[in-house]
């Protein structure tokens, strides 16, 4: 099935289910059966938890976190080894739903954390032992001319809904991927490699990189928004002296919280069953909306609790959502905590010092982010986690309507206890540097990657580019099909031309061996996209906005520039090296006076690892649209295969 991001709806239209406004952030109501009203919710019981709207679904903040099993390796020969096995499972994701049927790691929802040492070179047996088909049931809804001012992503079950062609039948194959982990093509986890039941992918990772947390998935192409929906994530985090000598939280109080979002069937009744349901709005027979479904798991729970005491904690967050994008605050008593979260860490491990955020940290699908938290001044509170794009902002006021329940988790501070002896560092990681223009390669042209939204086959689109000659660009009739103008801030106009968009389209980025190179991801879409390049480390060096209304969405090219309109400050988490960036603003697009507003992002990459990758959109929904292939040669074998 194809797929593509449309525009959001009015965020106050209401359609025939009724969203109870101002009282979200509070405790909304949660989702109602296809035949009832957001209700007022009622006291909240004793323990801390809330009711659902009318009894039905599910009660919010009545089930504790779990901590994911962890792993750890065994020594033998020079390498430490691990079997990990693919194993179909019955999970309780909460106590008032019946065990969903999932593929998973070691029979657990995130899979167990896969907990190693820098340096230790490791190897890992992939093992397939998933039976049955896909343990998913993936439906389509939708309505011609445009987005439901109400849809029915935000509720439970299939009602009004039509199957989705060739999902029930998908059998167990599998490929998994290391995201983040430096290892050559060949133990990458290539998405055309796949397991059968049986089988065994052997993995050799170098495991030659920073303490950090990356996290492990199913990577079969085509296949993957069904795969990972089903449940084959977790976790796995790279220790090393330099962390270990800081004295940070750890034990019972460094603590995974593993992000996802998931929707249910229902039975005849009108209960909640215990069946995975892949439900995503089309419209215009190809054209699909970003996938939210309507509950939040964390760590494999839904809206789950943590008791926590009154001193500081490390949690790991990892978004491994298909699609959706988490803009996380605490609030306590409905008011934001001023400075909760002290970013320690990026995607690619530690930063140089905490950098305290301002307003909500982002997270889209792929990216993980290390944070310090202090309870110490919330003592005897309950505290929410909330995703600010969901439903409402602090206050109260509306945001979008079509992903409704903003809530993530809570957690319960005790009234008394020891606050602990830890005391925020200063420095983190004194060999961490930012780039400098130093740093930088000089002479040569950067990578261009363009975002564009869905052409005449309704699905979002990655355009390779290259520059153009400027006494070529000077021949050229805009608007073209494929040329794209970029007016910078020193006004100058450098003029691109697609070289490939579709994943076989035949020739691919070819890049050197320990080689540094700038990419820069223009967005010309109405939607963010998370972009994440296999066999490769980044910096993020600017965000910046653009005015992109002069791009021709009939003709697919350029009528006038994009137009340089100012710098963005670029977000604490995206201050270290990562491999996961996202583009776009991660929030509601609205057109200022310049025009529709775009964005660039600059990163330089580095390629320490050999082999055969891709690059594409962590969006699983529009990954296999939105995906090349990547060759890092040797020295020497640069040219081979691919245009530069």
């Amino acid at each position: 099935m194809e797929t593509a991001s449309a525009a959001i709806p009015d965020p106050y239209s209401v359609g025939r289910r009724t969203l109870l406004r101002g009282g979200a952030v509070a405790g909304l109501g949660a989702f109602v059966s296809s035949s009832s009203v957001f209700a007022s919710p009622g006291p909240v019981p004793a323990g801390g938890a809330e009711p659902s709207a009318d009894g039905l679904l599910l009660t919010k903040f009545k089930d504790p976190l779990r901590t994911p099993p962890v792993l750890r390796p065994r020594e033998r020969g020079g390498f430490d080894e691990l079997t990990v096995r693919m194993r179909t499972a019955d999970v309780t994701v909460h106590s008032e739903l019946p065990a969903v049927r999932m593929w998973t790691y070691e029979g657990s929802y995130p899979g167990p954390t896969i907990e190693t040492v820098r340096g230790r070179r490791l190897r890992v047996a992939w093992e397939n032992a998933l039976t049955g088909d896909i343990p998913v049931t993936a439906v389509e809804f939708g309505r011609p001319g445009g987005p439901m001012p109400d849809p029915l992503s935000n509720y439970p079950g299939t009602d009004g809904c039509q199957e989705v062609a060739g999902v029930a039948g998908l059998g167990p194959w599998a490929a998994v991927h290391l995201h983040g982990m430096l290892t050559g093509g060949g133990n990458d986890g290539w998405m055309e490699n796949l397991l059968a039941p049986g089988e065994v992918q052997l993995s050799a990772y170098p495991n030659d990189q920073a303490a950090t947390t990356l996290w492990y998935h199913d990577h079969t192409h085509h296949v993957s928004r069904f795969s990972v929906y089903a449940g084959l994530a977790g976790l796995f985090v790279c220790r090393n002296a330099e962390e270990r000598a800081l004295g940070l939280p750890r034990g019972r109080f460094e603590v995974p919280l593993v992000l996802s979002d998931r929707n249910f069937d229902l039975d005849g009744s009108g209960a909640m069953a215990g069946r995975l349901v892949h439900k995503v709005e089309m419209v215009n027979t190809k054209l699909m909306r970003a996938h939210a479904a309507p509950y939040t798991l964390v760590n494999g729970v839904v809206w789950p609790y943590l008791e926590v005491q009154p001193r500081w904690y490390r949690f790991r967050i990892v978004n491994t959502a298909n699609s959706r994008i988490y803009r996380l605050m605490l609030l306590a008593d409905g008011a934001p905590v001023a400075g909760a979260f002290q970013v320690i860490g990026t995607d690619q491990g530690l930063v140089g010092r905490p950098l305290p955020v301002q307003g909500a940290l982002n997270l889209s699908p792929g990216e993980r982010v290390d944070v310090l938290v202090d309870f110490g001044a919330l003592r005897g509170r309950s505290v929410k986690l909330v995703n600010t794009m969901d439903g409402v902002s602090p206050g109260g006021s509306s945001v979008r309507d079509d992903l409704l329940e903003p809530d993530v988790m809570q957690f319960r501070v005790a009234g008394r206890g020891s606050g602990g002896r830890f005391t925020l560092p200063r420095t983190l990681s004194p060999g961490f540097e930012r780039p400098t223009h130093h740093d930088l390669p000089h002479g040569g042209r950067p990578r261009w990657v363009v975002l564009v939204g869905p052409g005449a086959a309704n699905v979002p689109e990655l355009w390779e580019m290259e520059e153009v000659e400027a006494a070529e660009a000077e021949q050229i009739t805009l608007p073209s099909a494929g040329v794209v103008q970029v007016r910078d801030g020193e006004g100058v106009v450098t003029t691109l031309r697609r070289t490939a968009m579709a994943y076989d389209d035949g020739n691919a980025f070819t890049v050197a061996h320990g080689g540094v190179e700038i990419w820069k991801y223009l967005n010309l879409a109405a939607s963010p996209h998370p972009m994440h390049i296999h066999l490769a480390h980044f910096h993020v060096l600017s965000r910046e906005h653009y005015d992109v209304s002069g791009f021709d969405r009939v003709v697919r090219g350029s009528a006038r520039p994009a137009a340089f309109l100012g710098a963005a400050q670029l977000e604490a988490h995206e201050l270290g090296e990562k491999d996961t960036v996202r583009v776009g603003t991660a929030g509601r697009i609205v057109p200022g006076p310049e025009g529709t507003p775009g964005e660039m992002v600059t990163v330089a990459v580095r390629f320490p690892v050999v082999g055969r990758g891709v690059h594409h959109c962590h969006m699983l929904e529009h990954e296999q649209h939105m995906v090349r292939p990547l060759v890092v040669s040797p020295a020497g074998h640069r040219h081979v295969g691919g245009h530069h």
